[in-house]
């Protein structure tokens, strides 16, 4: 590869629209300056395409200035891309960008392939039932919870209510979608960026063990106050900062008071700490769709046709399990989300999942994060029948 086709590879998507295009036009500018020699021992062969990447994903992690911190960010994904290096992209938490216009933008956090114990209980037939499960291959989720600014560029959102734009305006969480919808989205998302992609990737709603393995970030630091929640200690959800309740202090400072009491609110993706590896929003600010799903008929409706909190189904869980997903084509499958609302200031269940009926979704409050991820669904359609 020649150096002038290998720079390509890290400012070839810097010519779409930012935020501050011309400082980041200066940064490419400066970036060619910086690598010029890398590009010289790249043609020379005395470095590999991977020494150059590595190097480009250093000077991202000591630069000062975000428009230098973008433009290597983005020229050393798609140099692992290119050198066909995703695992270790991963292992130095190289984020991925897209951009869909003037402030829109997606950022998504790297999460390396790994092992980790999912779930919280040992019962087996609970969905908590704790078990090891192998993630082999790395994925990147978005940051942030999709927003009404993001899904705008897709399709026009509806207008927001006053609670909205008292909370966030176009950077709530766009809830009240159909899963239809959402994939819609996802499937948008990776016909406009197709060239960009790992091969094999796409976009896509995180399985509910991705989901989770991202929460967990593979952190056991015991001073983390994530960690501190998750193994009981409350105290430390005040510390989190893990999601705003409903009714809550702070929409009464703001003077709003809902006419139905326990009508739910979403805010401001971002107002919440972010866990170790730098996402936000994973233990609450709504309901997070994830890709799994359960046969309807099979679902206890001891609540009647709407949503149910850790129901009692047996997921199938085992342990050593690879990539797990439970998915059933069509529209008769129960739909699943993770994380929670909180309905006080600083109670929170952090394994919360629930089934939730087909006709039952439409709520504010259930919304959802992308991820790049492998293509699993057309992966598992073409496995030969057993």
């Amino acid at each position: 590869m020649t150096g002038v086709v290998a720079f390509a590879c890290i400012v070839a998507y810097g010519a779409v629209v930012a935020p501050n295009a011309a400082e980041l036009d200066a940064a490419r500018e400066e970036a060619r300056a910086l690598l010029a020699d890398d590009f010289k021992a790249l043609n020379a062969g005395r470095r590999t395409l991977v020494d150059v990447a590595d190097h480009v994903a250093e000077l991202a992690a000591a630069s000062n200035s975000a428009a230098m911190v973008r433009v290597f960010q983005e020229g050393a994904f798609n140099l692992y891309r290119t050198a066909d290096a995703l695992g270790r992209a991963a292992e130095r938490h190289v984020p991925f960008w897209i951009n869909l216009g003037t402030d829109a933008e997606f950022e998504f956090r790297a999460c390396p392939a790994g092992s980790f114990m999912m779930g919280c209980d040992d019962d087996r037939r609970s969905p908590r039932f704790r078990h090891k499960v192998n993630l082999p291959r790395p994925f990147w989720i978005a940051k942030y919870q999709t927003t009404k600014r993001l899904f705008n560029t897709f399709r026009s959102v509806t207008p927001m209510t006053e609670e909205e734009k008292l909370y966030g305006g176009m950077d709530v969480p766009h809830g009240g979608l159909s899963r239809k919808e959402m994939l819609g989205f996802c499937i948008f998302l990776t016909r406009c960026n197709k060239d960009r992609l790992p091969k094999g990737y796409v976009f896509r709603l995180p399985t509910d063990a991705e989901w989770e393995y991202a929460l967990n970030a593979n952190c056991d630091d015991p001073a983390d106050p994530y960690v501190r929640f998750r193994n009981g200690d409350e105290s430390a959800a005040k510390e989190v900062a893990v999601s705003w309740s409903w009714v809550n202090e702070f929409r009464a400072e703001r003077g709003y008071k809902p006419v139905n009491n326990g009508q739910g609110t979403v805010f401001a993706v971002g107002t919440r700490r972010p866990n170790a590896w730098g996402i936000h929003n994973m233990l609450g600010n709504g309901k997070e769709y994830v890709l799994d799903t359960v046969p309807l008929d099979l679902v206890p409706k001891a609540h009647g046709e709407g949503r149910i909190e850790d129901c009692a189904y047996d997921f199938g869980y085992a342990d050593e399990e690879t990539e797990p997903l439970r998915y059933f084509d069509g529209p008769a499958g129960d739909v699943i989300t993770r994380g929670t609302k909180i309905r006080s200031r600083f109670a929170i269940n952090w394994y919360d999942r629930t089934v939730v009926a087909p006709g039952s979704h439409y709520c504010g409050n259930f919304v959802f994060r992308i991820a790049l991820a492998p293509d699993i669904l057309a992966e598992r359609r073409k496995e030969p029948a057993k």
